[in-house]
Parts: structure tokens; C-alpha cells; sequence
């Protein structure tokens, strides 16, 4: 793939690579045909119907459009950071949080063989989904928080705790848990679980009703739950590392999210700012207005050279530190700013349900809290540019 950022003569080319534009066109064409004709009822019930997601994910896998990010060796398309955020903005245009499928959590990339077959490779297939347990009710970002234990009983460990606001619970096979085997040494002691649905022991305790459209986490109980040591994944204590790489690649995808969100949310305000009439002129004859869309646009521009930067270097480097906090920081806070705006231009008819600004108005602010709030992020790109260790 032809760097987004590569050198040319003495500057610089900002295009998207010919083959990624080709792509994402394609997926454009899927959202029209695919996600709009649903968008009405799913702002009317605040909720996708599963049966509807199922039946769209399998359009989806028809048409190629499955296990894209996944590295050919694990029998994916390989397509890259670069290309799982620029089909993240489009398809968050639409806002019924809609993915395709076929991509494992990269944390099972770390999977040994048996696990490989046994986890990773059904996701990839489409015959498993799963769900990342790592938030607890007395900590989210903050590894050495976690109290759920996992406690050594021969070959097998046992497991027992709480995780809250789980996403995808009700639809996964299984768990990947994070769960301390060494309290004592904090961050450092923290070690990955495989768990299966349907495990003595774990359970869905219950949904958590929150203010976003169809985004209803779960709390999930472990007591005296039993996996053996065959489902641990990577070695004891390093949760850490596991983790890091998770929470990267979420953030970068969270990011990209947001230039979807505000990319729509900006197209319609200036649709209505040209056609609504106030006092005998058009709403975008007002200098409040223009300013607003002005900024909006601007904000916009700025977040997307950030995200794509980021998610470039990542597919350069394998890894990304940094600019993956700094874009998620900054694309989140950007749609926040944006989805308001928008609503305020629309006055009424935006706060309404029946157009999508309202809707991803809530669901952005769920996207500066997920993954690591925005202070966490300020104070991680802070100690980066500093050089200080997180406990100092």
C-alpha cells in the first residue's frame, strides 16, 4: 500500500492511495443501499434489530467485505489501519454503530496455536464473536485497579470478580478477562483469560440501560469460575503488554468514528442552512451560522490529517504510541463541539428524532469516556512528552 504521507519531489502528498479510494467508494455504496433505507426506523426505536444486524453482516460477507484489517497469514484481507479508519468514518455516517465483521480483538493475535483454532479463527470464519472484559466498577483505565483475581489451582485458574459496561456481551461465545494473579506487583501483575459463554461460574448479570442509541453494556459476574490454564492467553503478568495493543488499535478506530459522525452532522446543517428562510433570507446568509460551520469544517479537517497520520504510522511502524492518544483526544472533543453546533443550527428539528444529529449528539459522548476518558489521554500524551514513567 502507497503511504498516505508519502514524499513527493520536496513536499508532501496528503491523497488517500488510489486502491483505499476505489474501497471506501465501494463501502459508500453499501451504506446508501445497505444502512439508509433503515435509518428512519432506527431513529424511531434507538435500536437496530439483531436479526437486521445478522442479516446485514451476511450481505456484507457476500459482497467481500469481512475480516479486512486481519493479516493474510490468519486469512484475512490485510488491508491495514489506514483502511479499517477510513471504512470506520464511512460507515459511521450512518449512526446505528454498524461494523462489518470477520475481525478478531487484536489481543488474540497473541493466541497460541490451539487457541488460534480454537477462538481466532471462528471469529475470522464468522462462526464465534467475543467481547473484551477489562473495566471494573472501581476502575476503567487503570490495570493496577483491576480486583477481579485469578488464582492458581493446578493446571486451571479461578476466577472471580466483576467487569461493568462490556460491550457485545449478549452476542459473544466468549470473554477475553483481565484479572489480577499478583496483586502485589499492580499493573505488572495482570494476566488475559479466555472464558467461554456458558462457564460454571460467569454470567451476564445484568444490562445497563445508558443514554445512547442501541448501546446497552452488560455486567458480568465471575464467582468460582473455572478455565484451564490452556485459556490463558500470552504469559502471567504480561496484561499489560496484551492490553496496550488492544487499547491502540481501539483508539485509533474510535477516532475515526468521530470524522464519520461530524462529516454527516455537517452535510446536513448546511443543507438546511441554505434552505431554511428566517426574516426573508436563507439561514446561511448569518454570520452566527457561517462562523459556526466555519469552525465545524475546520475542526473536521484537523482531526482527519490526525487520524489518518496516525493510523499510517501504524501500519509503518506495527505499533503507534502517541498520536493514537493525541487523535482520539482530539477527533472525540472535535465531534462533541460539531454535533452540537449542528443541532443548534437546526434548532427544533435537530433535537427531534427525526434526523440522526440527536442521536450521535449522545453517542459521541460515550466516545470520550470509552477506551480511556479524555483527561486519561491528556495526561498519557503529558507524561510521553515529558518522559515520566506513569507512577510518577
Amino acid at each position: 500500500m502507497v503511504p498516505v504521507f508519502r514524499a513527493k519531489g520536496i513536499g508532501v502528498d496528503f491523497s488517500v492511495p488510489d486502491e483505499l479510494s476505489l474501497f471506501v467508494e465501494s463501502v459508500r455504496r453499501f451504506r446508501e443501499k445497505e444502512l439508509m433505507p433503515l435509518e428512519q426506523d432506527f431513529l424511531r426505536a434507538g435500536r437496530l434489530d439483531p436479526v437486521v444486524r445478522t442479516a446485514l453482516e451476511e450481505t456484507a460477507r457476500k459482497q467481500g467485505f469481512w475480516a479486512l484489517e486481519v493479516p493474510e497469514e490468519h486469512g484475512g484481507q490485510g488491508l491495514g489501519a489506514l483502511a479499517a479508519c477510513l471504512v470506520a468514518e464511512e460507515l459511521f455516517k450512518h449512526p446505528a454503530m454498524f461494523e462489518f465483521g470477520g475481525s478478531p480483538e487484536p489481543v488474540l493475535y497473541h493466541a497460541g496455536p490451539e487457541q488460534r483454532e480454537r477462538y481466532l479463527q471462528p471469529i475470522v470464519e464468522g462462526a464465534k464473536r467475543c467481547c473484551y472484559a477489562f473495566t471494573e466498577p472501581g476502575g476503567g483505565s487503570d490495570l493496577a485497579a483491576i480486583r477481579t483475581t485469578a488464582t492458581r489451582d493446578g493446571n486451571s485458574w479461578v476466577i472471580n470478580g466483576t467487569k461493568t459496561f462490556i460491550s457485545g456481551a449478549e452476542r459473544a461465545d466468549f470473554v477475553i478477562v483481565f484479572a489480577t494473579t499478583d496483586r502485589e506487583l499492580g499493573a505488572r501483575g495482570v494476566t488475559c483469560f479466555l472464558v467461554d459463554k456458558g462457564t460454571p461460574g460467569f454470567q451476564l448479570s445484568r444490562p445497563i440501560p445508558t443514554m445512547g442509541d442501541d448501546w446497552e453494556p452488560y455486567e458480568l459476574s465471575f464467582e468460582h469460575c473455572v478455565v484451564p490454564d490452556g485459556q490463558r492467553l500470552g504469559d502471567v503478568g504480561k496484561g499489560w503488554s496484551l492490553a496496550e495493543d488492544q487499547l491502540t488499535h481501539g483508539r485509533l478506530k474510535i477516532a475515526a468514528y468521530q470524522l464519520g459522525i461530524a462529516q454527516r452532522c455537517i452535510d446536513i446543517a448546511v443543507e438546511w442552512a441554505k434552505n431554511r428562510v428566517t426574516w426573508g433570507k436563507p439561514l446561511a446568509t448569518r454570520q452566527a451560522v457561517q462562523w459556526m460551520l466555519a469552525d465545524s469544517v475546520t475542526e473536521l479537517e484537523a482531526a482527519r490529517m490526525m487520524v489518518y497520520r496516525a493510523a499510517w504510522l501504524y501500519d509503518e511502524r506495527g505499533s503507534v504510541g502517541r498520536e493514537a492518544f493525541m487523535a482520539k483526544l482530539f477527533a472525540t472533543e472535535m465531534a462533541q463541539r460539531v454535533t452540537d453546533r449542528c443541532l443548534q443550527i437546526l434548532g427544533g428539528l435537530g433535537y427531534s428524532r427525526e434526523l440522526p444529529i440527536q442521536s450521535f449528539y449522545r453517542q459521541v459522548r460515550l466516545w470520550r469516556i470509552g477506551h480511556g476518558t479524555a483527561e486519561i489521554h491528556r495526561w498519557m500524551i503529558a507524561r510521553d512528552l515529558l518522559g515520566v514513567s506513569a507512577r510518577d
